[in-house]
């Protein structure tokens, strides 16, 4: 069967051009159960015995990653509809579930309902994207459910309470991540979930509630329109925001455009910007630009948060320098004063996963009740991070992995997750890594795909690769590679060793 759409779109030359596609849609495509009684059951991923198959839309995969990654999430099925617009949106994620796609111990199926002619849906006059998209999941789900009968219970798991509702009028089994993932009875996989903004979650379930504590802590960040013509007009400069190592209250910004770099001081003028983040500074009057030595190295919620106690050596530990550089002080050690500025916007976000430790903290009345704990990251570039716990009690003396969600202006913390433990606080094993993982060292064993294709165990070196006059053996020689973070293809190393006349032997191996 085969579907056309046309359009007309304009070149960078100015030309309008029609554009035709063709879309072939097919009935073969398999719907990857193995209890399936029709389609070829020979590539099946779920398992035979599940009693209940999920599908889940683009928002749930985007926010709760983690979750789908846990073992006790099984037997889903992941539409080619939702997969494409993960892709667009977050190719971290995307990555992330396509590994767990691909990974033979779990049971996630691929289904192409854009290419079968009984899930393909063609968008609607005056229908949004989301919308056609949101409508192709429905579609695939009541398709899976009059596929499999009565044997195997359909589930659709989205947070989009418009979405759920259009699912339940037209008989679709729907629930919220949070409503499925009680149902499984193990409390500690709440702890994954993201809180999002779609969900009933008030700032006042995270945040105190003393009247002191209920204002607004940062200003709103500008809408993208706005950044995008203040960038044009010369109002606002765009940089990565680089966070001092040695003082978290200090940061700087490289502009091009004024061709020096913007100084931040302390968190308010951050706004909520992470390390990493690419960012949109405004230039703060020339009168309130600081003099390099006179930055005052105070942690501004100190007087707020008289009741937080902070892990001994913590990141969060930092040394404080009151500003004692005033009057005369102030004219004997003055320098040149530096662009400062304030961040506006966030453009792009760096948060990712994060090592560290809850701060102590008294256990919550009752048993099985929800804290709410702060995170303090090994990276003292990172600000605290406001989690809620089942588990406190197992968690205070250990090593944990924390995700960031989401910061609001009224709250003085971002909110996050927990993710994973690491170990017991001081083990060895644990901070190598620790170290490993900071520094974006993937240490996990290597999939069974993989190592498949390597020779069976045991194996050496045989005595005619060594004989082979076109190899040399080199295994005493230490290599290291030079391709840069996150490279899928290591092919460039080298290595340097010193020769008893003193000069050195430098190696370059490029693969």
């Amino acid at each position: 069967m085969l579907q056309s759409k046309s359009f007309v779109r304009k070149t960078k030359q100015g030309k309008v051009v029609k554009v035709v596609r063709e879309h072939y849609l097919r009935d073969d495509i398999y719907c990857g159960a193995s209890s399936c009684k029709v389609c070829d059951s020979s590539g099946a991923r779920l398992t035979s015995s599940a009693s209940t198959i999920l599908i889940v839309d683009t928002n749930v995969v985007l926010n709760q990653i983690d979750l789908l990654e846990n073992q006790a999430i099984d037997d889903v099925v992941i539409l080619s509809v939702v997969l494409e617009e993960v892709k667009n949106k977050n190719l971290a994620v995307y990555n992330r579930l396509r590994a767990l796609c691909s990974n033979s111990m779990r049971k996630f199926f691929v289904f192409s309902n854009e290419y079968h002619r009984d899930t393909y849906v063609k968008a609607m006059v005056g229908e949004s994207p989301n919308d056609r998209n949101d409508r192709a999941i429905r579609v695939a789900a009541q398709w899976y459910q009059n596929h499999l009968g009565n044997a195997t219970r359909v589930l659709l798991i989205t947070n989009d309470r418009e979405n759920k509702r259009k699912a339940t009028e037209e008989g679709i089994s729907a629930e919220t991540v949070e409503s499925y993932v009680k149902s499984l009875g193990q409390p500690g996989l709440l702890d994954l979930l993201v809180q999002t903004s779609s969900q009933d979650v008030g700032m006042e379930e995270v945040e105190d509630l003393r009247p002191s504590k209920r204002k607004i802590i940062y200003t709103e960040h500008k809408p993208m329109s706005e950044i995008t013509a203040g960038l044009h007009r010369g109002i606002y400069h765009q940089g990565k925001l680089r966070v001092n190592r040695y003082n978290p209250f200090e940061a700087y910004v490289g502009s091009e455009s004024i061709g020096d770099e913007i100084i931040i001081y302390g968190r308010p003028n951050m706004n909520r910007a992470f390390d990493g983040d690419i960012v949109a500074v405004e230039l703060l009057p020339q009168d309130q630009w600081h003099e390099e030595k006179s930055l005052s190295i105070v942690d501004e919620e100190d007087d707020e948060e008289e009741n937080v106690h902070l892990v001994p050596n913590s990141a969060d530990d930092a040394p404080r320098v009151m500003n004692q550089l005033q009057g005369s002080v102030g004219d004997a050690n003055a320098v040149l004063s530096r662009p400062s500025g304030c961040v506006v916007g966030v453009i792009k976000r760096n948060w990712h996963s994060y090592c560290g430790s809850l701060e102590p903290m008294p256990m919550p009345a009752g048993s099985g009740g929800v804290a709410h704990a702060l995170f303090v990251s090994k990276d003292r570039r990172i600000p605290k991070i406001r989690i809620q716990t089942r588990q406190l009690g197992n968690l205070l003396d250990k090593r944990i992995v924390v995700a960031v969600d989401s910061w609001d202006c009224l709250s003085r913390y971002p909110s996050g997750h927990y993710v994973r433990t690491i170990g017991e606080i001081g083990d060895r094993d644990t901070e190598s890594e620790v170290v490993l993982i900071e520094n974006d060292i993937d240490a996990r064993p290597f999939a069974s795909q993989i190592l498949a294709c390597l020779p069976p165990l045991p194996w050496s070196v045989s005595s005619e690769d060594l004989a082979n006059p076109i190899r040399q053996d080199l295994r005493h020689v230490r290599v290291c590679s030079v391709d840069p973070p996150g490279c899928k293809d290591i092919d460039d190393a080298l290595h340097c060793t010193a020769l008893p006349d003193g000069n050195f032997e430098v190696g370059v191996r490029i693969l």
